[in-house]
């Protein structure tokens, strides 16, 4: 067999007929495009994932990148690619300093409020506050500590992620600010505050 080059490619014809006629050296071009195998793109960051529903922390729209949207859960887009072929929004960096930033937005997930306290408060996407501070100079309230029994704790009230619900399993369930919960919650049901991340 003989190789040769057309236009800077080198091409392997399957037999050496293929050296005399451009429609079989076509043919072979297109073959090894065909079986060519791509590399796969390394994925920044890391899902995280719900213990009890086994679905993620997502981004509302697909994807979604804007300052405010707000956070839900939802089936875990382990290709890195959004069912419309968009990067996903459900990749998550966590720094040094205990910020959580959006891999696709690089926005960080904050609590409505400056600083946000309340239970029930749907968590969103944000400017990230690396100062420290929020925008009328206050503590941010987007740091967080992840605790050995799998909780993410927030650093101003000491209150957890949590999927509103008890517990939350469903598609489009918000994430939300709710007092940290032992193993169970206040109705015996598993508590949806555990993650893996």
């Amino acid at each position: 067999m003989t190789s040769f080059r057309k236009g800077g490619v080198r091409l392997s014809p399957v037999c050496n007929i293929a050296r005399s006629g451009n429609a079989l050296i076509g043919l072979a071009a297109i073959a090894s495009v065909a079986f060519a195998v791509p590399a796969q793109a390394q994925q920044r960051g890391k899902l995280i994932v719900n213990v009890v529903s086994g679905k993620c922390i997502d981004v509302k729209g697909a994807p979604g990148n804007k300052p405010g949207t707000k956070l839900q859960l939802f089936d875990c887009e382990r290709s890195g690619r959004t069912s419309n072929g968009a990067p996903s929004d459900q990749y998550w960096e966590m720094t040094r300093e205990g910020f959580i930033r959006n891999v696709v937005s690089g926005l960080c997930i904050d609590v409505p409020g400056q600083p946000g306290t309340k239970n029930g408060l749907d968590l969103q996407l944000s400017q990230c506050e690396f100062s420290g501070r929020s925008p009328n100079g206050q503590p941010t309230d987007q740091i967080w500590f992840l605790r050995g029994d799998g909780a993410i704790s927030n650093d101003i009230g000491s209150k957890c992620i949590d999927v509103s619900g008890a517990p939350g399993i469903k598609n489009g369930s918000p994430i939300q600010l709710w007092d940290c919960e032992a193993s169970r919650t206040r109705n015996g049901a598993m508590t949806d505050q555990r993650w893996r991340f």
